[in-house]
């Protein structure tokens, strides 16, 4: 059995040509002076957000928005991913109509459209000629339907990747290979571990929570050649792949790995990286436009990029989109469709860029005319063809060595209860990663409570 659109998604390599262009230069430009407002839409809207800084940057142009549709109030609240998840899935799930925009991904939106609780949105945006949702890379939009219908549009889109320090490993006589294994990765490690220095060897998200340690987790599962379940819906976590990989990971972040691993989430291992207090960082790709980014990373010119460590399974980068959803029980639907187009539009990435003088703060991996942008694409050449590759690559029905894995997706099992399952799984790991249990230990626990997910969601 699995959920969500079953049809194979067109996953498409992305020819973007990335040259020696001259950076359109990046002036602040005096928007509202060219703007005509539209007063024929009123209301109030909530949006809810997760605390990215893409997100924040969203908060910070909200006078580019309020200038265009000066009838329109926006209440804005931003929280950290675990938190705002929670929030706005009681919200949805109860009705209660809190939010009216909220900020969801892969994993909930084919559920939730199955379950009614959000809007189609394809038709109204593609009422729009300026709004182009063919711009949309294909697995980005392919992941945020349901039967090739668009429940959600998305702000950015995302794959992961690792980061480096170039001057640390030129230091230690190292080289990262464009394609690195996770035994390279674990070796570097160790040689870089210097924490009196507070030096720390890589950084992984420790803290608990699917969409939080479980992400990079579930990317190191599928390489290794472990998942969650096999055909027939029996959990596989004791399995010696899905073992190995976890134990892996464990260790890892607990012999070379940050401080206080199990508080560390993808804001703590981003401040950790750019304060130059880790050689590698595993996680997303969509972080790339900040670590580059000089104006927001004072080590910006001694870093780069590399695919996401392998071990058997190649590619095994995760795929992601931060997407904006209508809950269906708003009651402010124009207006929110008007904040939508603005946020998720072909120019916004545009506006940014002028306003704050930077292309580090813009929303990427989920069109590919920012790609064509001469200004973009130079400032981009140092990760583009990685971040682009990974993107094109990556196929959520076929995360794993095997043909038959009945669940699909790369970074969770898109079943309503893997919310609960990957939230519990990844606090006994956390257990293990702070010493009060041991690896095994947590493995066994994960395995029943994934067995009990199967028989009791009626999977087997």
């Amino acid at each position: 059995m699995t959920t969500g659109n079953p049809r194979r998604r067109g996953l498409s390599l992305i020819a973007v040509a990335i040259g020696a262009v001259l950076a359109m230069p990046a002036v602040a430009v005096a928007q509202s002076d060219e703007i005509v407002p539209d007063e024929s839409v009123s209301g109030e809207i909530t949006v809810a957000m997760v605390g990215n800084p893409q997100m924040v940057e969203l908060q910070n142009q909200l006078p580019d928005f309020q200038a265009r549709y000066p009838n329109i109030d926006v209440e804005v609240l931003i929280l950290p991913e675990n938190e705002i998840r929670a929030k706005v899935t009681t919200d949805v799930a109860t009705g209660a109509g809190t939010f009216d925009l909220v900020t969801v991904g892969m994993y909930e939106v084919p559920l939730w459209a199955q379950l009614g609780w959000i809007d189609e949105v394809g038709p109204t945006l593609d009422a729009d000629p300026e709004y182009d949702s063919a711009d949309f890379f294909d697995s980005i939009r392919d992941g945020l339907s349901l039967d090739g219908k668009l429940y959600a549009a998305p702000f950015y889109g995302e794959s992961s990747a690792i980061f480096y320090r170039t001057d640390l490993f030129e230091e230690a006589g190292l080289t990262m290979p464009e394609r690195p294994t996770w035994d390279e990765v674990a070796e570097f490690a160790e040689i870089l571990h210097k924490p009196d220095e507070e030096q720390y060897g890589i950084c992984l998200r420790g803290l608990p929570g699917w969409g939080e340690q479980g992400a990079p987790l579930g990317t190191v599962i599928n390489t290794f050649g472990g998942r969650w379940y096999d055909a027939d819906w029996n959990a596989q976590i004791t399995s010696p792949e899905t073992t190995e990989a976890i134990k892996f990971y464990i260790d890892l972040v607990t012999n070379y790995g940050q401080p206080g691993a199990v508080s560390s989430g993808f804001t703590e291992c981003q401040t950790l990286f750019l304060q130059g207090k880790t050689a590698m960082w595993y996680d997303a790709t969509s972080p790339s436009d900040v670590n580059f980014d000089i104006t927001q990373n004072p080590y910006a010119d001694r870093i780069a990029i590399a695919f996401a460590p392998t071990k058997v399974k190649d590619p095994s980068g995760w795929l992601w989109a931060w997407a904006f959803a209508l809950e269906s029980v708003s009651d402010n639907k124009e207006a929110a469709y008007k904040f939508m187009e603005w946020a998720t539009s072909k120019d916004y990435p545009q506006l940014v860029a002028d306003s704050t003088g930077s292309w580090g703060g813009v929303p990427s991996g989920s069109r590919a005319s920012l790609y064509e942008n001469p200004g973009y694409a130079e400032f981009g050449a140092p990760f583009n063809d990685v971040v682009l590759e990974s993107l094109a690559s990556v196929d959520p029905l076929n995360a794993t060595v095997f043909d038959d894995t009945p669940y699909q997706g790369i970074q969770f099992v898109q079943i309503p209860e893997f919310q609960d399952l990957g939230n519990r799984c990844t606090q006994e790991f956390a257990g293990a990663m702070a010493g009060s249990q041991s690896a095994d230990e947590a493995i066994e626990k994960c395995q029943t409570y994934a067995e009990d997910v199967a028989v009791e969601g009626g999977y087997k």
